[in-house]
């Protein structure tokens, strides 16, 4: 899993790469998946659901659609059109299928071509710009190309086709990460890893200088505060993160955490599972974060229940039968009353 997030998290966060969208979009795909059982994802799932309409529509639909309308529920012929008319009934034509239309495409087969040294050689010496890109990479990497080099430098340019200037970029950025990694001004990374990182690029859309940029100034924010995100999970012996901790790490600078609030998610963690587990913690910081948790305070007010207000006395009902001084009167009046109807009578 490349992108530990959990299912709603990572389809907002592989969305996001590719295209704007609103707050209320985001928190609808975010909460998506809605309740399962967990206090702090449920509170945050409930606030967003009464904070944005159509998170809960969102919800409201994949339900139905995964819950009602699959196949394997048994029900999928409730959300059928009508079987069509019996034999004899009068039907509408349908065109006959046309015997010239193309055939489907083949199945896209996303393997790297095996690409020859002949094939490398022809596009050396007939391709200037791919030979330009072979001279400085080698400078940058200090070292002459082998065969295998080069056949990984072709394929991130031919088969992947990335610009030049997006392949140089590319390369800058993993020597970097292979310095830090190592601890040494020396150490360089070799031609199949930048390959691999390329294929990353390639799936994340970064293939202009602009949005290859953009990346590269969000990886230095997550390098600005890696090391001291991995103090607040307890980390004492000062190292680079390794590549599945700097992916909730650039997670968590994403969604613009402070180091006070993922120290507070680390505690709770360490109380709940005896030691580190960065899935668990990350379910924490997901589930503050779209509660709109910024702060420690916020997090610490809403985990209190809320105040339960002492329920309002129900009024006596009020006693309607009448007083013996009512009575008295009544009967006063009542026997006024038969006197002087006998008198009349009489």
């Amino acid at each position: 899993d490349k992108m530990p997030l959990g299912h709603g998290p990572k389809s907002a966060m592989i969305v996001k790469q590719y295209m704007e969208l609103t707050t209320p979009e985001m928190y609808a795909i975010w909460w998506h998946m809605g309740f399962n059982g967990n206090y702090e994802n449920d509170t945050a799932a409930g606030a967003s659901f009464e904070k944005y309409p159509l998170a809960l529509a969102l919800y409201t639909a994949d339900m139905m659609a995964s819950r009602l309308m699959e196949g394997e529920k048994e029900n999928k012929q409730l959300f059928l059109p009508a079987d069509p008319a019996p034999a004899g009934a009068a039907q509408e034509a349908t065109p006959p299928a046309q015997e010239d239309a193309p055939p489907p495409p083949p199945p896209r087969d996303d393997r790297p071509p095996e690409y020859t040294r002949g094939d490398v050689a022809a596009a050396l010496e007939g391709e200037p710009e791919f030979q330009g890109l072979c001279r400085e990479l080698e400078g940058m990497l200090g070292r002459v190309f082998t065969d295998n080099d080069l056949r990984c430098a072709y394929t991130i340019y031919d088969h992947l086709g990335l610009p030049p200037e997006v392949i140089i970029q590319l390369t800058g950025w993993a020597i970097r990460r292979e310095r830090l990694a190592k601890n040494s001004p020396a150490a360089c990374p070799r031609m199949p890893a930048i390959q691999r990182t390329a294929f990353q690029w390639k799936r994340l859309g970064l293939d202009t200088l602009e949005r290859a940029e953009d990346y590269l100034r969000r990886q230095e924010a997550v390098d600005g505060r890696e090391w001291a995100i991995l103090q607040a999970v307890g980390v004492t012996e000062r190292r680079p993160a390794v590549e599945k901790e700097r992916e909730y790490i650039a997670a968590w600078v994403g969604m613009g955490l402070s180091d006070e609030l993922i120290r507070m998610a680390y505690e709770r963690t360490v109380f709940q599972k005896n030691a580190m587990n960065w899935p668990y913690m990350n379910k924490i910081l997901t589930s503050w974060h779209g509660a709109g948790y910024q702060t420690p305070q916020q997090v610490e007010a809403g985990d209190k229940p809320p105040r339960r207000t002492a329920a309002p006395i129900a009024a006596r009902p009020r006693d309607f039968q009448p007083s013996r001084e009512r009575i008295e009167k009544n009967n006063d009046w009542l026997d006024k009353f038969l006197e002087e109807q006998q008198k009349g009578g009489g």
